[in-house]
């Protein structure tokens, strides 16, 4: 059976900057980035870097396979062992492995090193210039690296094994309702023994912890140095289904049996589900046509970039799950495997994205493009919430062939009717289109599916035409677009909230069968100098007013394991002299009262009017003769009883801070390090929060964890933030803040 020995502590890293050759080496642990981000991409370091390590394996069993297995580096790696060069592997978003066995079988002490280059490269995808890009691509280890020992007969790797359709591991449901399911289950094995061998195939699908469906197959041979594919069918009745309401997951398992002995063995969660997409029919999870709200991600966090480990990736998932969506588009580029394993276990469905974002290189870099396109498929094709692949290069130019064979990798690595490519050219299986281009209710190809991949940015921003990325060319009013930080007060939030009101509703009214609004977090760019601030939240993942929009759309009924739902009412204001005396309030309830300070001004249903008329839960508007200091109260009604209450208070003067270390109940596992963010809020001494503070801030850690940046910050709209890195095993650490009025 495999053995997985964690590479992730124990490193030593330098940057090699042609001005300081001879950087001294400094320990880390994975996941690194090899430089302390910015927030806005302006400090984004481009260069040279290595990483270093022992590694020592006792000597191995004649024919068992010693295999390095990289979950990312950025973007091209070299990696060498004792000085020797071994491999070279370009592309900075996915796995990729190097045979060590001969290098590590005389059980000796080596010296493993990987250098990084993530310069400017145009054969590489994205291929674009930082300097010209959207979005940042950051550097260095930033997924973990394993040794994976396997033995002489083994289940192979789906990427490393270079099979079309097949290699390692791959579940298809061929049928799937309420009654029963079948599900298709490709094993392909390798034989690295100098003999032959005889062994079967058994592959068992569990629900919690009992066996549901199993299949063995028959007794096969393999010759020494051969492979082989190994495709059986599991009968399911009345099975548990995945979807976004109820993701259901199984454990799959699959045993190589020689003899009565497992000698080899894969454990993976797989949800049972089918997908439809159709212009009339909409789009469907296992034959009931759902139309859900979506966003897009990016996958940065602020300071450390791509660098986030396992439980800042879930916490990620759960923040747009709460948010009221339940898809997401990973732009532009494949994201974190964790990431994809808390969708699987949330119920969020993806759109999956290879690296690209306006911008076509020449034949190499289309060559990698397509090789992307293939690995892609292989990492997540047991994914149960990937329902669409995005195998086109967003907003680029590109040829007819080259979109051809796009979509046909798609197709030949998942075969069936379950592989639904899409692209902003019509050339795919299913058409993704963006608000700001203006064919949402007009497009039609027969009974194709349309996808509006953004809206609620781009069309208040700038013109499509005149537009220059360059000058800043065609940018319309700054007041009026979603371009707005927090601290930059309640008129901008609230225009940020209309803006995504108006959006949303007009997507609503279109053909479109699923929707992702941009973005759910602010992120930082290449060509801008300041980073994008169209996120529901900002990059330390603090709400804004358009993320109590969104979360009303969800209704009050839903709920799940892992993250909370259920009724809300928010109350859209500062509530402060500037504040607009006509308030709304978002809420998914039927009826909602204010009131203030103790006087009821009204209760009464939601808004509709033609702006507001396709939404689940429009807005609530009160207005109010004049600002009147003091405390408003909205309660929120569902057949007349009260299900939710929210309160807004006048900051007075600032008092005390209150601390929150914004882990979510989301805690590494054992041995894994963490990310956090750390938020410290300037109160009053009724611990509201006083929105106008913009303190400098003083953060001191204790214990153990440190602070990744400056440890003095200025508050915005009242929350100073910094970021904390957890090493592993480092429990019960402490933080405390200063400031000097404070």
């Amino acid at each position: 059976m495999p053995f997985v020995t964690t590479l992730d502590r124990d490193w030593e890293f330098r940057r090699c900057d042609a001005a300081a050759p001879e950087t001294a080496w400094a320990r880390v642990d994975l996941p690194h980035s090899p430089f302390v981000a910015d927030l806005d991409g302006r400090d984004h370091w481009s260069g040279l870097c290595e990483y270093r390590r022992q590694l020592q394996v006792p000597r191995a069993v004649q024919h068992e396979r010693q295999v390095l297995h990289v979950g990312a580096a950025m973007h091209t790696a070299t990696v060498s062992l004792d000085g020797r060069e071994l491999a070279c592997h370009e592309g900075g978003y996915l796995p990729f492995e190097v045979d060590l066995t001969d290098a590590l079988a005389d059980g000796a002490a080596h010296s493993l090193v990987l250098r990084l280059d993530n310069r400017d490269n145009a054969d590489v995808p994205p291929g674009k210039p930082y300097a010209e890009l959207d979005f940042c691509w950051y550097g260095g280890l930033y997924r973990g690296v394993e040794l994976r020992t396997l033995p002489a007969l083994h289940i192979t790797e789906a990427i490393s094994a270079g099979e079309i359709g097949g290699g390692g591991v791959f579940f298809r449901a061929l049928a799937a309702d309420a009654a029963s399911a079948t599900v298709s289950a490709k094993v392909h094995v390798h034989n690295a023994d100098a003999s032959a061998r005889r062994f079967r195939v058994q592959v068992e699908l569990l629900r919690d912890g009992q066996i549901v469906s199993s299949v063995l197959s028959g007794q096969r041979e393999l010759a020494p140095g051969a492979a082989m594919h190994f495709e059986q069918e599991l009968e399911l009745t009345k099975p548990a289904l995945w979807s976004p309401a109820t993701p259901a997951l199984h454990e799959a398992v699959v045993l190589i049996v020689e003899g009565e002995s497992v000698v080899d063995d894969r454990r993976l969660r797989y949800g049972v589900r089918r997908f439809g997409f159709s212009r009339s029919g909409g789009f469907t999870v296992n034959g009931e046509r759902l139309r859900l709200r979506g966003t897009n991600r990016h996958q940065e966090f602020p300071r450390v970039g791509y660098a986030m480990p396992r439980a800042a990736q879930w916490r990620d998932a759960r923040r747009i799950k709460e948010a009221g969506f339940d898809y997401v588009r990973l732009s532009h580029y494949p994201q974190s495997p964790d990431f994809m394993d808390a969708c699987d276990a949330l119920g969020i469905v993806v759109m999956n994205a290879i690296p690209g974002w306006q911008f076509c290189g020449g034949e190499k870099f289309q060559d990698a493009c397509v090789e992307n396109a293939r690995q892609l498929v292989r990492r997540d094709r047991n994914h149960a919430c990937v329902a669409l692949w995005e195998l086109s290069l967003n907003e680029t130019p590109m040829s007819e062939a080259f979109m051809a064979r796009l979509h046909a990798a798609g197709h030949e690595e998942y075969p069936g009717d379950q592989m639904s490519t899409c692209g902003w050219i019509d050339r795919f299986d299913v058409f993704i289109h963006s608000r700001q281009h203006g064919q949402i209710h007009t497009w039609k190809n027969g009974d194709k599916a349309l996808v509006i991949a953004e809206y609620g940015d781009w069309e208040f921003y700038a013109a499509n035409e005149g537009f220059d990325q360059t000058t800043g060319a065609g940018v319309l009013a700054a007041w009026a677009n979603s371009r707005h930080f927090r601290g930059e007060g309640e008129r901008a939030l609230r225009q940020q909230a209309q803006n995504h009101t108006v959006a949303l509703d007009d997507t609503l009214a279109s053909p479109a069968v699923l929707d992702g609004q941009w973005t759910v977090f602010d992120y930082a760019r290449g060509y801008h100098p300041l980073r994008a601030a169209c996120g529901t939240m900002d990059i330390f993942r603090l709400p804004k007013f358009s993320y109590h929009f969104y979360r009303s759309q969800r209704d009050a009924a839903e709920c799940g394991a892992g993250w909370s739902g259920g009724a809300m009412v928010f109350v859209a204001t500062h509530w402060t002299p500037a504040s607009d005396p006509r308030v709304v309030v978002f809420a998914n309830c039927e009826e909602v009262e204010l009131s203030l300070n103790g006087r009821v001004v009204a209760r009464k249903k939601p808004d509709v009017t033609w702006q507001t008329q396709h939404l689940p839960h429009p807005p609530f508007v009160f207005d109010l003769p004049r600002f009147e200091p003091g405390e408003l109260v909205a309660v929120g009604y569902v057949g007349g009883a009260e299900v939710a209450r929210h309160a807004v208070r006048t900051p007075e003067v600032p008092a005390r801070f209150e601390t929150v270390i914004d882990t979510l109940d989301v805690a590494p596992a054992a041995g894994e390090s963490d990310v956090v963010a750390v938020h410290a809020r300037i109160v009053d001494a009724h611990g509201t929060l006083c929105v106008t503070a913009e303190d400098e801030v003083t953060f001191t850690l204790t214990g153990g964890a440190e602070i990744v940046g400056p440890a003095t910050v200025r508050a915005e709209a009242g929350i100073a933030s910094i970021v904390v890195r957890v090493p592993a095993g480092v429990t019960g650490w402490h933080v405390s803040v200063c400031a000097a009025d404070l």
